[in-house]
């Protein structure tokens, strides 16, 4: 009997032994950084040091103006022309376009209400506006959506077409 208590022991504690070694990560898998899913269904590595510096860069220039960014992960690092979308303390927003590191300007003079980014490739941005309707809230327009492209090409940001005029997307 106390032969078969001891193999019972023994085989308890070997099989914990075994599940602690699959479940507790290997050195060199901790220090590896953690893969999140492409846009296109493929892993990708988190952003390297330069890349995090230059992204912090980029925020430090909306703090600067008054602007905290909506969404980092808009930032993509692969791309030439990058871009941020700002929020203001009134809840106005702006697009910041950068060449690398380098600020080049603004979607427009005037904050939007409602600016997202809805693709990116590597000299391009294309933005899409939330314009009002007549009896929209100042908060919240609920109107038609209008996309711009931005594109950086011989040294110039350029809109390929008209940015919906201030007073259509913001009050």
């Amino acid at each position: 009997m106390r032969i078969l208590g001891v193999l019972a022991t023994a085989a308890l504690l070997g099989t914990g032994v075994l599940i602690a070694d699959m479940v507790i990560p290997k050195p060199e898998e901790a220090a590896a950084p953690a893969a999140t899913p492409a846009a296109d269904g493929q892993a990708k590595a988190g952003l390297t040091k330069a890349q995090r510096a230059a992204r912090r860069s980029a925020v430090a220039t909306l703090t600067e103006q008054g602007y905290e960014p909506v969404r980092v992960a808009d930032w993509h690092p692969e791309d030439t022309l990058r871009v941020l979308i700002g929020l203001d303390d009134s809840g106005a927003e702006r697009a910041f376009f950068f060449v690398k590191r380098k600020f080049v300007g603004n979607d427009d003079a005037a904050a939007s209400a409602s600016v997202r980014v809805a693709s990116t490739s590597e000299n391009g941005v294309t933005l899409t506006y939330r314009l009002y309707r007549p009896n929209d809230e100042p908060c919240c327009p609920k109107g038609e959506r209008v996309r711009v492209d931005f594109r950086w090409q011989d040294g110039t940001l350029t809109p390929a077409a008209a940015v919906p005029p201030a007073a259509e997307r913001s009050r």
